[in-house]
């Protein structure tokens, strides 16, 4: 007869290797998997536990607290770093240990896959078909049936959409920028010289303009600077974009990277766009993206990705209105306790 034990562990612990290791025996070497990485996250970490079929590690998560984390006023939990085997029987012992941990720590819900907050990584692909491109989530397609069968619902669904028509906008963009111009609109790109200090602009009309996002928690400026600035050496100053106003104070941005996946250098990445909430700049989002998408032709690239998008919004409608196709979806899953 078989046995089950779940290990509680900390990164560093002399048996985290049990943890660590594991992602190995699932994903061939040349997986996408070992590319981007989804490993635990110090902050709100509660602890990382692996299962043991017998002796053998068949199943891990990693458990998080974050107290400013609620899901429909109720207080929630989330499992990040979640890998298992393709066993039923193993994914329903592991996930009933989650859920019962869960439990006993009187949360009302619990939430995955989130590596403590929506501003790590978080969420299942649902396609697996097309390359992964440079920051997406890579994981075994059969983890949304093990969720899913667990009791889990999807809270949430994302998408990224693709441009292979980049649109030629050019008396248009001359157009829409005189006409904010004539609001007090000024534009520029990221200047390399201040990058701590655009950032921190970025910082600050990032977390007004994300507030009212779902599953937003709140970091602080200083966090957010520390976490993008880890991007430096991946950035082009020259594909973000700011919108500020006659003051110089930061209105609206758009943040395009490469993606260092694409093995023909062909892909751009709108990671991530927000404006003001109450910027006079009214569709200054939609020029922030026709220009990104005119700079990445000039600079040769064939290819936009308009990357993670929540369903129904105002990012997704942008790429809609600038030719962006379905390309890959996601999901996020939710259990009440």
């Amino acid at each position: 007869m078989e046995t089950w034990s779940l290990i509680r562990m900390q990164p560093g612990d002399s048996n985290y290797h049990l943890f660590a290791d594991l992602p190995i025996r699932l994903y061939p070497k040349s997986s996408d998997r070992f590319k981007a990485g989804h490993e635990p996250q110090a902050e709100f970490l509660e602890a990382c536990y692996v299962l043991l079929k017998d002796t053998i590690p068949v199943g891990r998560f990693a458990f998080y607290e974050n107290p400013d984390l609620f899901y429909e006023a109720q207080s929630a939990a989330c499992i990040g770093s979640y890998e298992c085997i393709d066993e039923e029987e193993v994914s329903s012992e592991l996930l009933g240990r989650a859920i019962a941990l869960a439990r006993a720590k009187n949360y009302r819900f619990l939430i995955g896959p989130m590596e403590g907050s929506t501003w790590n990584s978080y969420r299942f692909s649902l396609n697996n078909d097309a390359p992964n491109f440079f920051m997406e989530p890579y994981h075994h397609l059969y983890y949304n049936q093990q969720f899913q069968a667990a009791g889990f619902k999807v809270v949430a669904s994302y998408f990224s959409s693709l441009v292979q028509d980049i649109p030629s906008s050019e008396t248009r963009l001359q157009n829409l920028k005189l006409r904010f111009e004539g609001l007090g609109a000024r534009f520029r790109p990221m200047n390399p010289q201040r990058f701590e200090q655009d950032l921190e602009a970025i910082a600050r009309l990032s977390l007004d303009g994300f507030a009212g996002n779902f599953l937003y928690t709140p970091i602080s400026v200083e966090d957010f600077v520390k976490r993008y600035s880890r991007l430096k050496d991946f950035l082009d100053p020259s594909l973000v974009y700011l919108a500020e106003d006659q003051s110089g104070a930061l209105q609206a941005f758009i943040f395009g990277l490469k993606d260092y996946f694409d093995p023909k250098g062909e892909s751009l990445i709108i990671k991530s766009m927000a404006r003001k909430r109450n910027t006079p700049f009214k569709g200054v989002g939609r020029y922030l993206a026709l220009k990104l998408m005119m700079e990445a032709k000039n600079q040769s690239y064939q290819k936009v990705i308009h990357a993670l998008m929540i369903e129904e919004n105002a990012s997704r409608q942008i790429s809609k209105k600038t030719n962006g196709k379905a390309y890959k979806a996601y999901q996020l899953y939710g259990l009440p306790l």
